[in-house]
């Protein structure tokens, strides 16, 4: 009896130390830097051995609670590179609801078993109810966990700031502390529809964040599809006016022909070569675009380094971007038109040289691209260097997340990062066609 008691009360203490590890996983997976899954057993099962240690002193202890949020939060930094407040406001959101869940669901067996009497057993006394009662609420609370995971990827994309999840959860854990004291020293029936209540609030909170977030996902998406338009009607019209051009310069050819062998009968071969420097311009334009073999790419390519030519920056183009990649040209368009948009604008503001690098390389199964700029100047308050500079902040800043669900539709990654004075952009893009 006391080695089965044991056994259930260690494994409960790993599954809800393992649940939360888990909820950091869905939500934060896109800040994960450790890609073993291994740390979060071997910090679960550290987890369980101090709670057996703290449980020789006393059973029950908010104390206890609030250490082991600090534990787990502290624990999560070695898996998610994230700001502590937000980890640390997960963790409290996790164990205020955890701890609704169990009170409620203790209180209401309590109620129905007689009281007093009956939570004084299912609390602090070691026997068949006890185990009983752990065992129904750990499950309980993991089939909670199986329902609602697969919303939990959906405030990766939004959560940024964990302020205000810490202040609803503090506000909450004192509400949690009045009602568990109330529970434990002076039990009534009633309680149990106060306990309720409170897990009621914190359910509607979720769906008050969720809605929140979708609105905000809806918005995004709204943006991203008004910018990738704009980038291809632009790009598209480029494409149909250098080809227009040449298509011209073809249909007058034999004209033109007739001309330059008049020039020429007349010997004015100067009047002649500029002839045919001025109706070989449409010709140099699209020889200029072939780059990755995708038209409307190329063009965003050759657009850009004519913005940078005017602005007076180099180019040091370097691309062999490999066929049948099964990736969409106005996919390419969004991530080279974006950054290079972002990385003359930033080359703009710099003093001395100025040379923009892009290189696209495939590796293996993957296309690497990588951008690289001068940059001066610091991270904004966000900490983000992508911010948008413009003074139209809500028509332009959509740039770089366009870029990011663009990456993320092929399973890539997107990075940045500050180099000698450059900055550095890498994406990787994952496709599954081979080449022919």
């Amino acid at each position: 009896m006391k080695l089965i008691y044991e056994i259930v009360e260690l494994v409960a203490s790993f599954s809800e130390i393992y649940v939360l590890y888990l909820v950091y996983h869905y939500i934060l997976h896109r800040y994960r830097f450790r890609e073993s899954r291994v740390l979060e057993i071997v910090l679960s099962l550290l987890g369980v051995i101090a709670i057996r240690m703290c449980n020789k002193i006393t059973i029950f202890s908010y104390v206890l609670t609030l250490f082991f949020v600090l534990y787990i939060s502290v624990s999560a930094m070695f898996i998610y590179k994230i700001q502590y407040m937000l980890i640390i406001s997960i963790a409290s959101f996790y164990f205020l609801c955890m701890g609704c869940f169990e009170f409620f669901l203790i209180s209401l067996l309590s109620a129905l078993g007689g009281g007093k009497e009956a939570l004084n057993e299912l609390i602090a006394t070691p026997g068949w109810s006890r185990i009983a009662m752990i065992i129904g609420i750990k499950a309980g609370w993991f089939f909670v966990f199986l329902l609602v995971r697969k919303y939990l990827k959906r405030f990766s994309e939004n959560i940024k700031n964990g302020k205000m999840i810490f202040i609803i959860s503090v506000c909450g854990f004192f509400g949690w502390v009045f009602l568990a004291e109330q529970t434990l020293h002076s039990f009534h029936y009633k309680l149990t529809g106060a306990w309720f209540l409170l897990l009621v609030v914190c359910i509607l909170l979720l769906f008050v964040f969720y809605f929140l977030i979708t609105v905000k996902e809806e918005k995004m998406k709204s943006n991203f599809a008004e910018e990738r338009n704009q980038i291809l009607e632009k790009n598209y019209n480029s494409v149909s006016n250098l080809y227009a051009s040449n298509a011209k310069l073809y249909h007058d050819l034999n004209n033109h022909l007739n001309v330059l062998y008049q020039l020429l009968e007349e010997g004015n071969s100067e009047d002649a070569k500029m002839y045919i420097n001025e109706i070989s311009k449409p010709i140099s334009a699209l020889e200029k675009i072939i780059w990755t073999g995708m038209d409307v790419v190329d063009v965003v390519i050759n657009s850009k380094l004519q913005t940078m030519k005017e602005k007076g920056i180099q180019a040091d183009i370097n691309v062999e971007f490999p066929a049948n990649t099964g990736i969409m040209p106005n996919d390419m368009c969004t991530i080279l038109a974006n950054l290079l948009d972002n990385a003359i604008e930033a080359t703009e503001k710099v003093e001395g040289e100025k040379v923009i690098s892009l290189t696209i390389r495939r590796v293996n199964r993957f296309v690497v691209i990588k951008v690289t700029n001068p940059f001066q100047g610091a991270k904004s308050k966000s900490g983000d260097f992508l911010s948008t500079t413009k003074d139209d902040k809500k028509m332009h800043g959509w740039g770089i997340p366009s870029v990011r669900s663009t990456v993320e539709k092929y399973n890539g990654t997107f990075q940045y990062n500050i180099e000698d004075n450059l900055f550095v952009v890498n994406i990787i893009l994952y496709f599954r066609k081979e080449e022919k």
